[in-house]
């Protein structure tokens, strides 16, 4: 039986929408339909449902449901939980699938969707009846806008020599601790930096164009993303039952930002979230009603008792620390900060469980080797483009990370395959690339303005992504119409003069590679740091390429050393494409138009005395006319979009930048996998 609601609203962001037919489209062939989780805020009063959001399905084990939405819930971050389910399919699919999930979902009522070629259908599931409901787009930004998000981060000793039994002792009566938390914030102070892939362009739009944020401050957020909420008061005690458990957290904590629907706007990624930290506190008691006094630290420790700890060292661990790190969407207009410490608290109990579940999984894996007991639990946050929600996963990573990635040795990502496949299938991210390794993990605090490809000692930031900054890249005049090959990917702009390096006029080969070796990092393909000149000049002379005196010298490399480079200290090769000239380089479009859309990695071209990176290609597969996106090392001034696009970044037509000398193309191939 089924009827029309007319007094239900549901709201479905776009991009959700056009996900969930992607992903049924994907998974075509497969024999089981394609079935997931649809993800919304937790708060919303009845009648008022909102998707912003979308899991796979793991398993399509029917009788597995429940365990597969509490893995899927594990995830998700404090104040976002799943509010129904989808399917491939027509709508005759609903009824089936609502009474498979149907014990599993809490509640009287939920959403079930249907999604075929044509796109989604809505039912809401009332008793044994679907009602058919009418969706509306969910406004550009809406997450962001409506949404404060809170952040808090515990660390609980496990002991250097717990068994695995002492282990979950401890992380249990951690769980119990989590109830007597309070929640101390300050909101006065410094806005602080956070590394993000718009974040440059952020900075140029401050200069150029100031939007009106509420009661016509003025602002100066990119494309309506907030930037740290502007506080009425200077600090926040929330769950010790006092006054400001009350408070509005919007009264307290005004949404800065622009407008919100313009075109131009950011949609909701990693760079749109500037989670408020939040310092923890054991005892109501140790806050009083002179909150002044306390002194927030950055973490909170919760101790086991020594009685949990176990001598056995047959079963030894060397680990010290498990890590949780928990994200909390609290809403602005109806939240008050009594609900910011219920839900920082539920997220932190979830957290545990997950940790303790991991490490039943880990104890029971059969791994004879034990090598999992020499790392410590860690909660790390992931917000892949593909998805308009951050997830959180946990991780088994080497004691003291990330300091210890200053030894190249350890590599944080090993022994993870396993998970990072299962993450992969729970998110709906292709397994031809990375997107969640250590190094993909968000970055949403920056205690510098040093960004994490950045080689050790920088002490600014550079620009990312030059040819998407606003205000863009100049048309290419590629006529009648050309297509645009691009790369794939974040990359950092390396050019003369950086880093206190005077290279001008033999370090423009040194400069493409460390652009490279950035896209390699900030996409999640490696932790190794990024080179500095010296670092290539020694890898070079001690694989014996390079004479001892090559070290510290102002000698040129090229395409080939490049290749040398990349294999040997990332495990990445190479194609080599040559040409008798610079100006043949437009006969090799349609390749280069290929790896752009296949590979996606920048590609070094280096003729003559001079080295470019370039980006993507232009072509016009009728005329075979073409240009070239050149991001060119020589620069040697400040970070200043407007100084460097269109000079040294932008579409060049082969006669304006190449010469009739002989050009060696390096085209890194990534490994494929996840």
């Amino acid at each position: 039986r089924r009827r029309v609601a007319r007094s239900m609203s549901l709201r479905v962001d776009p991009a959700v929408a056009s996900r969930l037919v992607e992903l049924v489209t994907q998974a075509r062939e497969c024999e089981t339909p394609p079935r997931g989780w649809l993800v919304g805020p937790s708060d919303r009063k009845p009648g008022d449902l909102v998707v912003n959001g979308s899991l796979c399905r793991e398993s399509h084990d029917d009788d597995d449901v429940r365990a597969d939405l509490r893995r899927a819930s594990a995830v998700l971050p404090g104040g976002l939980a799943v509010v129904g389910a989808y399917v491939s399919g027509t709508s005759s699919g609903a009824d089936v699938y609502a009474k498979e999930v149907a014990n599993a979902l809490i509640g009287v009522s939920f959403l079930v969707a249907t999604v075929d070629n044509e796109g989604t259908k809505y039912f809401q599931r009332r008793g044994d009846t679907l009602v058919a409901l009418q969706s509306e787009p969910l406004p550009k930004n809406w997450t962001t806008r409506e949404y404060q998000v809170f952040r808090s981060e515990l660390e609980i000793p496990i002991g250097a020599r717990n068994s695995a039994r002492g282990w979950r002792q401890a992380l249990q009566t951690a769980k119990e601790d989590t109830k007597k938390l309070v929640f101390v914030m300050e909101l006065g102070g410094e806005d602080e930096d956070v590394a993000s892939t718009s974040s440059s362009a952020a900075i140029a739009q401050k200069k150029k164009k100031p939007g009106k944020g509420k009661k016509g401050k003025n602002t100066s957020s990119k494309g309506g993303a907030p930037l740290l909420a502007r506080p009425s008061t200077t600090r926040i005690v929330a769950g010790a039952g006092t006054s400001s458990d009350n408070s509005l957290v919007g009264e307290c904590m005004e949404f800065v930002g622009g407008g919100g629907d313009d075109d131009n706007d950011e949609t909701e990624t990693e760079s749109a979230i500037r989670p408020q930290f939040v310092s923890a506190l054991l005892r109501a008691s140790n806050v009083g009603s002179d909150a002044s006094r306390i002194y927030p630290a950055p973490t909170v420790t919760l101790s086991a008792q020594s009685s949990e700890i176990s001598s056995d060292t047959s079963t030894a661990s060397t680990a010290r620390f498990a890590h949780c790190d928990v994200l909390a969407y609290v809403s602005r207009t109806g939240g008050c900060f009594s609900d910011v410490a219920h839900a920082l608290r539920a997220s932190l109990e979830k957290q545990i469980e997950s940790l303790i579940s991991g490490l039943d999984e880990m104890e029971n894996s059969g791994d004879s080797s034990q090598t999992w007991r020499a790392r410590e639990p860690r909660c790390l946050h992931f917000f892949p483009t593909q998805m308009s929600h951050p997830v959180t996963l946990v991780y088994l990573l080497p004691p003291l990370w990330p300091l210890s990635l200053s030894n190249e040795v350890v590599d944080p990502d090993f022994g993870l395959e396993k998970a990072r496949r299962k993450y992969h299938v729970l998110c709906g991210l292709p397994a031809d690339r990375p997107a969640l390794r250590v190094a993909n993990a968000a970055v949403m605090r920056s205690t510098s303005r040093a960004r994490p490809s950045d080689p050790p000692g920088s002490s600014f930031r550079r620009l990312r992504d030059v040819h998407s900054l606003s205000p863009g890249l100049p048309n290419s005049h590629v006529f009648p119409s050309g297509t645009a090959h691009l790369v794939r990917g974040k990359y950092d702009y390396y050019h003369y003069a950086q880093d206190g390096v005077d290279d001008a006029g033999w370090g423009c080969a040194y400069r493409s590679l460390q652009t490279i070796c950035s896209w390699f990092r900030l996409n999640g393909y490696t932790h190794v740091p990024i080179p500095s000149h010296r670092d290539i000049q020694s890898t070079l002379v001690a694989m014996g390429d390079k004479p001892p005196a090559f070290l510290d010298s102002n000698s040129w490399i090229g395409a080939i050393e490049l290749s040398y480079f990349l294999d040997e200290k990332y495990g990445v090769g190479s194609k080599i494409m040559t040409v008798a000239s610079g100006l043949d380089l437009p006969q090799k479009a349609r390749e280069l138009a290929k790896h752009f859309d296949e590979i996606g990695t920048p590609v070094m071209m280096g003729g003559g005395q001079l080295a470019y990176t370039l980006l993507g290609v232009e072509w016009c597969e009728k005329t075979g006319e073409c240009a070239f996106l050149i991001l060119d090392p020589h620069y040697t001034g400040g970070e200043d979009v407007s100084a460097i696009v269109p000079r040294w970044c932008g579409w060049k037509k082969a006669q304006d930048v190449f010469v009739s000398q002989f050009y060696n193309l390096l085209m890194p191939q990534p490994p494929r996998g996840v």
